[in-house]
């Protein structure tokens, strides 16, 4: 008979934890938890409370509150499952346990084998077996959460990067010398219009708007696109001209339109 009683016991605790893991959010667990802990542990009635500088402040409750009177846990807190007298009942005191540190306690009353001797060991392997599932629950809940926030950040990170089709930064042009991290400056014979073929579409679109004197912000309206987005096809436009500023490639790129012109001119003349 007392098999019987042991195994039944068992098995309304492992129907509890069955419900127990389907909490989808931390508000599920927490709406939960003491009623679970009731069904589970067998109980008549249920607490949570949690630890805040070594004490114990009432939380949640299920149950008969006549049964938990004095939450309130006065120093040492319990460091196992074990019987207190609580209001004139014998309540089981649980530590409910998260990321290796106790977060909280779990009071249960009432329970199946519960005496005013103590408790039977039955009694303290499930009440510590649902303080654990509990403790584990609130820690999976709380990763969840965090991976969640995390995936939205990365989400608004890449709706930002991306910038409606845009590359905002150029991983690798032509001038980059990747076996000192240093862009090389271009020969001094290297003409604007090759240096105009190493360019992107866009980057010279900008470029022609640089050589117009038009500021970030004009062009990103110009172009319709973010200021971040024009400066980072700015600076590939300098590690192109191997420029140091932005005033310099300017220079650099009229220059060199400037010394194409005679020097073409002369060749037809000798034609």
């Amino acid at each position: 008979m007392s098999g019987q009683r042991d195994r039944a016991s068992w098995d309304r605790l492992d129907a509890a934890l069955v419900t127990l893991r389907t909490c989808a959010t931390v508000e599920d667990l927490v709406d939960r938890a003491c009623e679970l802990a009731v069904q589970g542990c067998g109980a008549e009635a249920a607490a949570l409370a949690r630890v805040t500088d070594g004490r114990a402040v009432p939380w949640l409750q299920a149950g008969r509150p006549d049964l938990l009177d004095s939450l309130p846990v006065e120093p040492p807190l319990p460091a196992e499952v074990q019987p207190q007298l609580r209001g004139g009942h014998r309540v089981v005191v649980a530590p409910v346990v998260v990321h290796e540190a106790v977060a909280g306690l779990l009071y249960v009353a009432g329970a199946d084998g519960l005496s005013a001797d103590g408790l039977s060991d039955d009694v303290a392997d499930i009440v510590d077996s649902y303080a654990r599932a509990l403790g584990s629950m609130f820690a999976l809940l709380g990763v969840r959460r965090r991976v969640e926030e995390q995936r939205y950040a990365l989400a608004r990170l890449r709706h930002g990067l991306s910038d409606g089709g845009e590359r905002p930064v150029e991983l690798v042009d032509a001038t980059s010398d990747l076996r000192t991290a240093r862009p090389r400056a271009p020969s001094a014979r290297v003409s604007s219009s090759a240096l105009r073929a190493r360019l992107t579409a866009r980057q010279r679109e900008v470029l022609d708007l640089m050589l117009s004197g038009l500021s970030n912000a004009e062009m990103a309206e110009r172009l319709v696109v973010s200021v971040p987005t024009i400066k980072s096809h700015v600076r590939a436009v300098l590690r192109v001209s191997g420029a140091v500023n932005r005033a310099e490639a300017v220079a650099r790129f009229s220059r060199g339109d400037a010394a194409q012109g005679p020097t073409r001119n002369a060749s037809a003349a000798r034609s």
